[in-house]
């Protein structure tokens, strides 16, 4: 039997992943890593807090949540006023030089941080935020854009990673259509992203390639609503395209494959 001070110090060694799996066990095994705190309450919350909500003519979300129960706790906001703001007195798009209202729209967000439209990531819950330096994904041709991602896993790393995957958009009145990019695969492999990290501080180039799955076209592609939305879960970014695809992109392998949803 290890002595409780030993105990504690082996507890420290296993990676936090493990250690939020190992609290899930049972009530003794929960209580006895958060009284050592084992696990960062800072970095990743120990229970859903709520769910943010930002109407289309607010100027910030809103944070949907009860009251804290901890007496003095404070309270996390949707209010995110703390950041820069050319017009701080407007609330809502519809009044007198709200210019800078579309700046605080959430693309995406991960694990409690939020990435905003106006290229910076925010952390609500202490009120901190930085901003990303210019995106590199002004390179994009034709009807093909970017669509920022965030990844941000505290169990595994202190930083956090913005991916731009390619998506496709909606021809313009008066654009060409190009017959041989109809038929070409999407998305081509392999497949250029840039990825932002928090702890290089800059934009980089990289690059996935296609394993197994499912292949589509470009003409397949331009059905549907042109979404974008992404989660990200276990090392994978999970991007919901059009057609009802499923861009599945691994991060450590550099590798992507494509799912089709049946309903």
């Amino acid at each position: 039997m290890c002595s409780r001070k030993s105990s504690a110090a082996l507890d420290r060694r296993v990676p936090p992943r493990w250690i939020a799996a190992s609290r899930c066990v049972c009530t003794a095994w929960r209580d006895a890593i958060d009284a050592r705190g084992l696990l960062r309450a800072d970095l990743l919350p120990l229970s859903l807090a709520g769910l943010f909500i930002h109407f289309d003519e607010h100027k910030y979300p809103e944070f949907l949540a009860r009251p804290p129960s901890a007496a003095g706790a404070p309270a996390i906001t949707g209010n995110l006023s703390f950041l820069p703001s050319t017009s701080p007195h407007c609330g809502y798009f519809w009044q007198e030089d709200c210019a800078d209202w579309w700046h605080y729209n959430i693309d995406d967000h991960c694990n409690g941080l939020l990435l905003l439209r106006s290229n910076r990531v925010v952390n609500p819950a202490i009120r901190c935020w930085s901003a990303l330096p210019p995106r590199p994904a002004k390179d994009a041709t034709g009807n093909v854009s970017y669509r920022g991602h965030l990844i941000y896993d505290p169990m595994i790393s202190p930083y956090y990673e913005v991916f731009m995957t390619p998506r496709l958009d909606d021809y313009h009145s008066g654009d060409e259509v190009d017959p041989s990019m109809e038929e070409s695969e999407w998305p081509p492999s392999p497949c250029k992203m840039y990825v932002f990290s928090s702890k290089s501080g800059r934009w980089e180039e990289k690059y996935f390639f296609r394993e197994g799955g499912a292949t589509v076209i470009v003409s397949e592609m331009r059905v549907g609503y042109g979404r974008s939305n992404g989660v990200y879960y276990r090392g994978a970014l999970y991007v919901h395209c059009r057609a009802d695809l499923i861009m599945r992109y691994v991060v450590s392998l550099f590798i992507f494959e494509i799912s089709l949803l049946f309903y």
